[in-house]
């Protein structure tokens, strides 16, 4: 018998008797190594550290049911691959779980974006009201408010064309901006 088969025997002995000093001792002979190899499967260190806590406790719930002929080295390398392929399957289905949920984001969105009856109704019926409430601003309100937003002129260009100053375009086109708000309260939540 080499020393290997006794260093295994007496530990699964120990192990079977509950002896905590025979389980840290394994703990400490085996963690680094282990850890080591799960990190060649899964790449995360965090997780590969869970892999091998979760060897350790499997190893201490089954410690009855070990057999004493049993190479440790061998089981509790067979566990850290087990647990790695099962973590690599875990990941592969969380990612494919999550591209279908992304996927049928989109799919969503892309309909949502398509023309829908009641939504172009509620589009145009906008439409038409802000045209009415434009028609309802002060004449010069209205002048600098359509320059700005339907003829795309910049304040500056704006002051230059009616002889004003740039604060008196902002402070129409913020009047007019806060009135169109106000009106349009009741359309703001088709549109958010």
């Amino acid at each position: 018998m080499g020393t290997t088969s006794i260093n295994n025997s007496f530990f699964i002995q120990q192990l079977k008797k509950g002896k905590e000093t025979a389980y840290e001792a394994l703990f400490n002979l085996y963690f680094k190594k282990l850890h080591y190899f799960s990190c060649q499967y899964i790449n995360n260190d965090e997780d590969a550290n869970e892999i091998v806590q979760n060897t350790f406790y499997k190893l201490w719930k089954k410690r009855h049911k070990l057999s004493t002929d049993i190479n440790l080295n061998a089981y509790l390398f067979a566990i850290v691959k087990n647990e790695c392929l099962d973590y690599l399957k875990h990941q592969k289905i969380k990612s494919q779980y999550k591209n279908q949920i992304e996927s049928e984001i989109n799919l969503i969105n892309q309909e949502s974006l398509q023309d829908n009856p009641s939504l172009l109704l509620i589009e145009k019926e906008l439409h038409d009201k802000v045209n009415q409430l434009i028609e309802q601003l002060p004449p010069v309100c209205k002048d600098i408010f359509i320059k700005s937003r339907f003829n795309g002129l910049k304040h500056k260009e704006i002051a230059e064309e009616l002889s004003i100053s740039q604060k008196t375009v902002e402070a129409q086109i913020t009047k007019a901006l806060k009135f169109l708000r106000h009106e349009l309260q009741e359309y703001m939540g088709f549109f958010l």
